[in-house]
């Protein structure tokens, strides 16, 4: 009875109400005019990706949110392919949609990258009659209800990986959206949370459902396998020697705190070398932090690497997908995000050896939490706080690199989910060997 009034309420009245804001807001808002855009043309695109759809194979379809979501489920879907099966990704935003469209897979490419469709039941019915999914997987938190509802009464499997619910999540602090989650949740068959926190949440949402376990977060195999396939990154040889400090997924509210103390740097240190690397490389963001440290020379890194020549102290990307790349170049990183909304992946910086610094906001990474438990990365609620880390790695650079490598320590002990879960979202489809059956 609760899904029915949830599935009349939803459809009925949230769906249409949101589709008509959003086609309203999309007259201001760039990116959710792209993200509506970029949905058109969907149904002939998918049609003409799944002409290559091998009827024989089983399909695994996974939803992401975005690229992020996208490299936790990267392990598990490329161990479903080297299994014999076939990969659909869906995914919601319009970064991500052109990061994955953009990304090499170390398998074969799954035959299907799209947008997922406006969560109307008509567009999802239509969707998993196209798809004819064997399993479903989601990952982290992207749950669309009309999606999970229809693949329900369809009778697909549907599974949530690297699932995580934070403390003051609505999921557990409104009666309405713990009423509403109970709903979905109920219709998966299996939750694999990152932690045992989290499955006690979960179970307080669900007590009664019958599969939450704690698989662990796939992101950990996601890194390690992307740092042993990464190319190195195109960059003048001589900033090999410079103490490189890498600002990743940084955003304004993140650049007021920490700017003056990297400028200081730059003065006091000859051998300090910086990349900043924007959340989103906008242009005006790129403009303000050129003004900023207008009195050192600093390129754009696309011009930089046309023009190799150059000598900057500082480069500021201009592009996405890069990152992680940069990151293995770097001697400490700052990890943007930790000054508002939440902080970005700490693991990354990680996993190539470098310590990390991030803002007072870190309570959405259970990653970030253990290395600062640990004593491997650093939180910092101020300008001030900021200046004397950063000066104490740079008075001590043999101590952030001994650090840096116990951090990689940390990241490369935890592996193992992606296999897990592929384990056990796929057991009833693979005979004794292993291979679908």
């Amino acid at each position: 009875m609760n899904q029915r009034i949830w599935r009349l309420c939803y459809s009925w009245f949230a769906c249409p109400l949101g589709w008509l804001v959003g086609q309203l807001l999309a007259f201001k808002n760039q990116t959710l005019k792209e993200s509506l855009d970029g949905r058109k043309g969907l149904w002939q695109r998918l049609d003409a990706q799944l002409v290559q759809r091998d009827q024989q194979k089983p399909l695994v379809w996974f939803h992401v949110a975005s690229a992020g979501e996208f490299l936790q489920a990267q392990p598990v879907f490329e161990r479903c392919m080297q299994h014999g099966f076939e990969c659909a990704i869906t995914v919601m935003s319009v970064n991500g949609y052109k990061w994955i469209q953009k990304s090499r897979f170390r398998s074969q490419r799954p035959v299907v990258i799209e947008y997922l469709p406006l969560d109307f039941a008509r567009n999802m019915r239509r969707l998993l009659q196209k798809l004819q999914p064997a399993v479903i997987v989601y990952v982290n938190y992207d749950l669309w209800p009309n999606l999970i509802w229809e693949a329900y009464a369809a009778g697909i499997p549907q599974y949530l990986i690297s699932a995580t619910i934070q403390p003051r999540s609505k999921r557990l602090t409104s009666a309405i959206a713990r009423s509403l989650y109970r709903t979905l949740y109920a219709c998966l068959n299996g939750i694999f949370t990152v932690t045992e926190n989290d499955q006690q949440r979960f179970l307080a949402t669900n007590p009664e459902h019958p599969n939450i376990q704690v698989l662990g977060d796939t992101r950990f195999d996601s890194v390690i396998a992307r740092k042993r396939t990464l190319a190195p990154p195109k960059l003048p040889a001589y900033i090999q020697n410079k103490f490189v400090i890498v600002v990743g997924s940084s955003s304004t509210s993140d650049d007021v705190q920490i700017f003056p103390p990297l400028k200081e740097a730059l003065q006091r240190y000859t051998n300090v070398f910086l990349i900043i690397v924007p959340h989103e490389p906008t242009e005006e963001y790129l403009q303000n932090g050129e003004t900023f440290f207008h009195d050192f020379p600093g390129e754009r890194l696309t011009t930089l690497q046309e023009h190799p020549t150059q000598a900057p102290r500082i480069i500021f990307v201009d592009t996405v997908g890069v990152l992680s790349a940069l990151y293995s170049v770097g001697t400490l990183a700052y990890v943007g995000g930790g000054f508002g909304p939440r902080v970005h992946n700490v693991m990354e910086p990680a996993v190539m050896g470098l310590p990390v610094i991030f803002g007072p906001l870190y309570d959405n990474s259970p990653e970030a939490i253990d290395l600062l438990r640990r004593g491997f990365a650093f939180t910092v609620k101020n300008t001030e706080e900021f200046r004397a880390q950063l000066f104490e790695f740079l008075d001590n650079p043999e101590k952030c690199k001994q650090l840096g490598q116990q951090a990689q320590q940390v990241i490369e002990s935890q592996a193992g989910a992606a296999e897990r879960c592929f384990e056990l979202i796929t057991a009833s489809r693979r005979d004794e060997k292993g291979v679908f059956a």
